[in-house]
């Protein structure tokens, strides 16, 4: 879908939205979606008006324009042999309608996600900051999504020396596992204009990657400062959050919320919404407004 200029940034909704409409039609029915549900558990392929009506309990004119209907969507194919038609369910037209709903809800939660910040904050924009290294593009994808709901600075951190596959794997976990800081660049990540810290890290054999313990060792001015943290990992973050935790109180940062998200969390979007809500409780209000909240040691983890 090419840019229509219509919105900043373009999601590309005005051109599926027309489609989606009629699909949303054509599945909003409750025979209709029996229909697609006997179509396609249906293992015999030889399913007819008659069989469906007899399922449905209605007449067959009523199963014939309800499948009419599905057909005009693309949900429902069917094929002749002799006098007789078989219907079939279509699997790429629902492959396709869920790419669409799935674009769809990501750009509405987006802009639920900068509303919220809208309301919470009084402000369109955080005066935070997102120090993050990703190794997959995992942990980079979820520092996208909290820029983009609110508005915050970007800092990737990147080892001096890339990690392939094969040394991700050994010499990677190794310092890892031993807590040793992998030369990164910036070698510098001065802080102290932001009112609050986000630091995202992948969990590499249960404990923070080498480069987000050098990134924290390169924070200047982050003295007093809050901070949010957040690890991607495939179910098990072992000891990486309470590992972050302490080498940011070292540093004088105050961990107010920590959240780990796995691959399930990030296709449900459910965790990293939670993410999003915990950074926006976290940051700073402004004494004028008399609403200073106290986040204490609260964790989603």
């Amino acid at each position: 879908m090419d840019d229509c200029n219509k919105c900043d940034p373009c999601t590309g909704l005005c051109e599926i939205v027309p489609e989606m409409a009629g699909m949303f039609k054509a599945l909003g029915d409750p025979n209709r979606l029996r229909i697609v549900h006997l179509l396609a558990t249906d293992t015999t392929g030889t399913m007819g008006v008659s069989d469906l009506a007899e399922k449905l309990g209605i007449s067959q004119p009523a199963a014939s324009q309800h499948l009419r209907t599905l057909k005009s969507e693309g949900f429902v194919i069917s094929r002749r042999e002799g006098f007789r038609v078989y219907f079939s369910f279509n699997r790429d037209r629902l492959v396709q309608f869920q790419d669409y709903f799935d674009l769809m809800c990501s750009a509405v939660m987006d802009r639920c996600d900068r509303e919220l910040v809208r309301k919470t904050t009084r402000q369109t924009a955080l005066n935070a900051c997102v120090v993050f290294y990703s190794y997959t593009g995992v942990t980079r994808e979820v520092a996208d999504r909290i820029r983009n709901a609110c508005g915050c600075d970007l800092v990737e951190v990147k080892t001096v020396t890339e990690y392939s596959a094969f040394t991700a794997y050994t010499t990677g976990v190794l310092h890892s596992r031993r807590g040793i800081c992998d030369p990164i660049t910036p070698d510098e990540i001065d802080v102290s204009r932001y009112d609050l810290l986000v630091i995202g890290t992948p969990v590499w054999a249960w404990k923070p990657a080498p480069a987000i313990n050098a990134a924290v060792r390169a924070l200047k001015g982050c003295e007093g400062k809050r901070a949010v943290v957040f690890v991607t990992n495939r179910g098990q973050p072992g000891e990486a959050l309470p590992l972050l935790e302490a080498a940011l109180a070292a540093r004088g940062v105050e961990v107010v919320a920590a959240v780990s998200l796995t691959k399930e969390d990030m296709a449900t979007r459910k965790a990293e919404n939670d993410l999003i809500e915990r950074i926006v409780e976290a940051y700073p209000l402004p004494v004028e407004d008399g609403q200073n909240r106290k986040i204490g040691s609260t964790k989603a983890t």
